[in-house]
């Protein structure tokens, strides 16, 4: 009998967030066989500086850059068709989510949590947390089979304190993947090459791309880092002697909306 292959879903609110934010354990999880699906909620039109830009030309700009950025995953990056800056948690979304879902048919969900300054990264995750249950009842969007059991869900960090903080639950090791990070926001050239720098540092947009590069690698690399400190406690409780070798992390919070995470899988996070 074929074994299953296990798989992943990065949700985001926007082309650029289910990679970026989660791409080091992606790519973990690439390389140990697992098929990685992103897909961006929205379709990314608003963001620019340039009114001219926005709407129909970005979204199909950023269509691309997602493209690209999945193939970097050996996967699909989907975008759907709401509006960047005005999506809202409807029934229509929701179910249009669950259907989504269920025809890929993850083991693991990784989003973002609901606490976040961004009306849509907000929208995302109730999104996310109202479709999860609801994956396995038959007779919600019976067109679409249902699944048997709920995936593991995890929220990537942030560090919003309010109504409570994050919690460093899962810590993932990722300087073997780190680079690939880095290669995905490169795919998201208008974001990361242009929209990133308005308005403060709008010079930078002339830099020559090697230098944008550099920066771009070094702003992960102090993240990412900076993970690492703030966590130590956590890494040297998971990792022990092999903590002193580890320089950057990933870390995730397990919802209590999804499936049980198993020692297997938790095992297979940590490595």
């Amino acid at each position: 009998m074929m074994e299953k292959k296990m798989r992943v879903l990065s949700i985001g609110a926007h082309p650029d967030d289910a990679d970026t934010s989660a791409g080091g354990l992606l790519m973990k999880l690439k390389n140990k066989g697992w098929e990685v699906r992103l897909l961006s909620v929205t379709d990314g039109s608003a963001g620019t500086y340039n009114k001219a830009m926005g709407g129909k030309p970005l979204a199909d700009m950023r269509r691309a850059e997602a493209a690209r950025s999945g193939a970097i995953f050996d996967g699909r990056y989907d975008v759907l068709d709401h509006p960047d800056g005005r999506l809202q948690v409807t029934l229509e979304i929701r179910e249009e989510l669950i259907r989504y879902i269920r025809e890929f048919a993850p083991d693991l969900i990784i989003t973002n949590r609901l606490n976040d300054y961004h009306a849509d990264h907000r929208a995302t995750a109730q999104l996310v947390q109202d479709a999860s249950f609801l994956l396995t009842v038959p007779c919600i969007c019976p067109d679409t089979p249902y699944m048997e059991h709920m995936p593991v869900v995890l929220y990537w960090h942030d560090s919003f304190r309010k109504p409570y903080p994050f919690q460093p639950d899962i810590v993932v090791p990722i300087d073997d993947t780190l680079e690939t990070i880095v290669q995905a926001a490169c795919c998201h050239e208008c974001q990361y090459f242009d929209w990133l720098y308005w308005p403060d540092h709008t010079e930078r947009i002339s830099w020559p791309r090697e230098q944008q590069v550099a920066l771009l690698r070094e702003r992960f690399d102090k993240l990412f880092a900076r993970f690492r400190r703030e966590y130590d406690k956590e890494v040297r409780e998971k990792f022990g002697d092999r903590a002193d070798g580890i320089g950057h992390v990933e870390v995730y919070e397990i919802s209590e909306y999804g499936g049980d995470v198993t020692p297997e899988l938790m095992e297979l996070f940590e490595q």
